[in-house]
C-alpha cells in the first residue's frame, strides 16, 4: 500500500503530510548552513520519512545509514563498513560518475554488482572516503550529504571514534554535510559532546530541525486525507477517538489508518493493541538492564509524577531503600532516551502509548 498510510518510511513528497516547513528547513541548512544538521523528534513522528524525502528530492549525492542496523551487523568497524558498502552501492546506482572517486579509496573495490569496503585492509578509512567525496562534490559544484538515522546508537560503536572524524570533516571538508537524526535527543547530545569543553566538537555551531507531532486539527486532517485516498469514510467519533489515543504521533495514526483501509472492523482497538505491544517490547528491553527501570516507568505511568512520589512507590514495591543518586540516574537516562520528559518538578511520558505499555510492566 502506498500513500499517506503506507507502513514504511516515505520517500516522496506526495506521501508526506504537512511537512513542507521541515523539508524547506533541511534544504536551507544543508545548502547554506553549518556542516552539522540535527533532525530531532520523538519516536515515530516521521523523521526518517522527512530525511529520506529530502535526500530523494534534493538531487544531492548522499549516503544514508541507519545506525540501528548495527544491532544486527555489530557495533564494530566491520559492522559499520558493511553498512557503508550497502550505502555506497546505492550511491553508485544514482550517481554513476562517483565510481571514479570511490576507486581512489584504498580498500574499496568497485565491482559490477556493488561497492565493497575491506575492513581488514590496513589503510581503509572512513576519512579517506569522505575526502574523496569532498573532491567529488567539488567537481559537481554541490555538497555531499552523510545522513545517519538514529545516530545516538553510534555511541555503542567500538574501534572507531566517529566524533573525532566528524570534527575533522567539520573543520576541513567544506562540501561534506552530516545530517543526523535522533529520537533520543539527550543521548545524541551526549554522544556528540557539543557542550563539553575538551570534546572534539565543542563550540561548533549546528543547525537543528524539529519534527513535531501533529496538532489535534492536523491529526484529523491527516486521517481525512488518508481515508479519502483509500475511498473510505470511518465514523467521525472513531477518528476523534484515534486522535485522542495517539496524540498526534504520525506513525501510530498511520498504523490505525492502514488497519482501517484493510477492512478491519476493529481497526482502532487492534492498532492500539499493536502499538502498545510494540512499545512494551522496547520498554522491556530497557528494563532488562535493571528491574529499577520497570518500577520507575510503572510508577510514572500510575501518576506518581514527582521525584519523591516515584521514590516512595519504588521503595514500597521493592521493599528496600533506593539511593537518591541511583534513582536520579535512572530518571535522567529515561529522559535522555526520550521516554520521559521533566516539566517543572514532574515527570511524564512523551508518548501516551508508552504510558499504557508501562502499566503492563
Amino acid at each position: 500500500m502506498s500513500g499517506l498510510f503506507s507502513p514504511v518510511p516515505k520517500e516522496r513528497r506526495s506521501e508526506l503530510f504537512d511537512r513542507e516547513e521541515e523539508l524547506a528547513a533541511l534544504t536551507r541548512h544543508v545548502s547554506g548552513g553549518a556542516p552539522l544538521v540535527l533532525c530531532l523528534g520523538v519516536r515515530r513522528v516521521g523523521k526518517t520519512s522527512v530525511v529520506k524525502t529530502f535526500l530523494n528530492e534534493s538531487g544531492l549525492p548522499n549516503i544514508y545509514l541507519d545506525a540501528r542496523s548495527l544491532a544486527a551487523l555489530g557495533y564494530t568497524r566491520q559492522g559499520l563498513y558493511r553498512a557503508l558498502s550497502d550505502a555506497l552501492t546505492r550511491l553508485r546506482g544514482r550517481f554513476a560518475d562517483v565510481s571514479e572517486y570511490l576507486g581512489r579509496v584504498r580498500g574499496i573495490r568497485v565491482g559490477p554488482f556493488g561497492v565493497e569496503l575491506d575492513w581488514r585492509k590496513r589503510g581503509t578509512s572512513f576519512l579517506s572516503l569522505l575526502e574523496r567525496m569532498e573532491e567529488y562534490a567539488e567537481s559537481r559544484g554541490t555538497v555531499f550529504v552523510v545522513a545517519i538515522d538514529e545516530a545516538q546508537d553510534l555511541r555503542l560503536l567500538k574501534g572507531l571514534d566517529l566524533v573525532k572524524l566528524l570534527a575533522y570533516s567539520y573543520d576541513n571538508l567544506r562540501r561534506v554535510k552530516f545530517l543526523l537524526t535522533g529520537s533520543e535527543a539527550g543521548l545524541l547530545y551526549g554522544f556528540l559532546k557539543l557542550d563539553e569543553r575538551d570534546a572534539p566538537l565543542y563550540g561548533r555551531a549546528r543547525d537543528e530541525v524539529r519534527v513535531e507531532r501533529f496538532s489535534r486539527e492536523k491529526s484529523l486532517e491527516y486521517l481525512a486525507a488518508g481515508f479519502a485516498e483509500a475511498g473510505i469514510s470511518p465514523p467521525e467519533e472513531e477518528l476523534e477517538r484515534a486522535v485522542e489515543i495517539f496524540d498526534g504521533i504520525p506513525g501510530w495514526l498511520a498504523l490505525y489508518g492502514y488497519a482501517a483501509c484493510r477492512g478491519r472492523r476493529d481497526a482502532l482497538d487492534a492498532s492500539l493493541e499493536e502499538a502498545v505491544r510494540t512499545a512494551l517490547g522496547e520498554l522491556r528491553h530497557i528494563a532488562s538492564a535493571s528491574e529499577l527501570y520497570a518500577h520507575v516507568l510503572r510508577a510514572v505511568s500510575m501518576g506518581h509524577a514527582r521525584w519523591s512520589a516515584v521514590k516512595r512507590a519504588v521503595e514500597i514495591w521493592t521493599g528496600r531503600h533506593i539511593y537518591d543518586e541511583t534513582l536520579r540516574r535512572v530518571l535522567n537516562k529515561l529522559t535522555s532516551m526520550g521516554i520521559l520528559a521533566k516539566e517543572g518538578e514532574e515527570y511524564r511520558f512523551l508518548d501516551p502509548i508508552y504510558r499504557r505499555a508501562a502499566e503492563r510492566l
